[in-house]
């Protein structure tokens, strides 16, 4: 992660430092194999002791739009088997060089 760095769209600063050490492990349910858990722990100098949380993911067997968020300021989109950029303004924009504009006739 390079700097300036934060934790999430609140804008709390992580440690310039750039010591850094996130943790992350990933694992399905084993009763219910469509639910995804992702288990975060960060370390970090600006903390009294290391933040972690647990999100949880429900999988979508046939999903026709997936909205993803990588971070709180780089919203990306899929439609069909693609992956577009959304900006701040609410543009779509291409993620890759010479991508297909998106198939919009199912959306208003």
């Amino acid at each position: 992660m390079r700097g300036p760095r934060v934790y999430d769209g609140s804008g709390a600063p992580l440690h310039p430092d750039g010591r850094t050490v996130v943790e992350e492990r990933m694992h399905l349910d084993p009763a219910k194999p469509d639910i995804l858990y992702d288990d975060i722990t960060v370390h970090d100098d600006a903390l009294t002791r290391p933040w972690s949380v647990q999100r949880s993911y429900r999988r979508e067997r046939h999903p026709v739009w997936l909205e993803s968020i990588c971070g709180e300021f780089e919203p990306q989109l899929r439609i069909g088997a693609e992956d577009y950029y959304l900006t701040s303004d609410g543009l779509l924009m291409p993620t890759r060089k010479d991508q297909p504009p998106p198939d919009l006739r199912n959306f208003k």
